[in-house]
């Protein structure tokens, strides 16, 4: 069992989301989240400009992860903590890949909308390890509209379970496919992952990611929780950690900007506010 619970950086999970070397473990936690085979979806997967902006004026025009497909689009988000803010972006999200699609003068042809919350808390609060959910009418609980779906993925449950029951299991199950997600011991996910090509890819980005930064990779969740950082709001939070890195002096400009988040115009500014 974790003693602690760790969170992968969400810069560096999104790195991994939208890696070509890890392209095949993309393809496989669609295919299972959506049911799909895995060939199919590598097949037919395409990474696209996370920028969904259609008006210069909306705010969180980013999303973490987007790829096209034959049939959909499927946004992938990464969520530290269950607020308002995070309901309101991933909304967002949905909202400006409608919008995208929609052209002036042409028929409405719209691809379904597939979001897939990687969630570090239980969002409905159900004790499930993922929940499925679509537009519907509350009495009678018929489906309004099929082109949005949305799983919510519960980490908190995954970073609970012992890792022996996780080497059990194999591709073909989320929990194996994300326990990288909340499993910072390098040891353990040599065990876990050792016989797998595919996972050993993905294995090497966090590992790699872990000799250029060590602590930085991953989030500790009561160190943030206490720094205050989810309160001040993620962006505050990674110019805090800028600072505190930029004080250490172990890492440059382009490094901290990798670690963070920031464009290395904002960690100039911020030195520039620090002197």
């Amino acid at each position: 069992m974790l003693k602690e619970k760790k969170l992968l950086n969400d810069e560096y999970a999104k790195k991994i989301f939208r890696s070509e070397d890890c392209r095949e473990y993309v393809a496989s936690v669609i295919a299972v989240v959506l049911n799909l085979k895995k060939e199919y979806v590598m097949e037919n997967l395409t990474l696209i400009n996370p920028n969904v902006n259609i008006n210069e004026n909306v705010k969180d025009q980013e999303v973490d992860t987007v790829y096209d497909t034959k049939e959909n689009y499927i946004n992938i988000e990464i969520n530290y903590r269950n607020s308002k803010v995070s309901k309101i972006k991933n909304s967002a999200y949905i909202a400006q890949l409608y919008l995208k699609q929609v052209k002036p003068g042409e028929k409405y042809q719209i691809k379904p909308i597939v979001q897939i919350n990687i969630n570090n808390y239980d969002y409905y609060k159900k004790n499930k390890f993922i929940y499925h959910s679509y537009v519907m009418e509350e009495e009678y609980h018929i489906v309004r509209d099929k082109n949005i779906e949305i799983y919510d993925i519960n980490l908190d449950l995954l970073s609970k379970m012992d890792y022996n029951e996780i080497e059990k299991m194999n591709e073909r199950d989320l929990k194996w496919l994300l326990y990288i997600f909340v499993c910072e011991d390098k040891k353990l996910r040599k065990e876990v992952y050792g016989g797998s090509e595919m996972m050993k890819k993905v294995n090497k980005k966090v590992e790699d990611y872990e000799q250029a930064l060590d602590a930085y990779l991953f989030y500790d969740k009561k160190a943030l929780d206490d720094a205050g950082m989810y309160e001040m709001g993620v962006d505050d939070g990674k110019k805090e950690t800028a600072k505190k890195l930029l004080k250490m002096g172990v890492l440059n400009d382009n490094q901290i900007a990798e670690a963070t988040g920031l464009t290395k115009d904002e960690i100039e500014q911020i030195q520039k506010e620090e002197k």
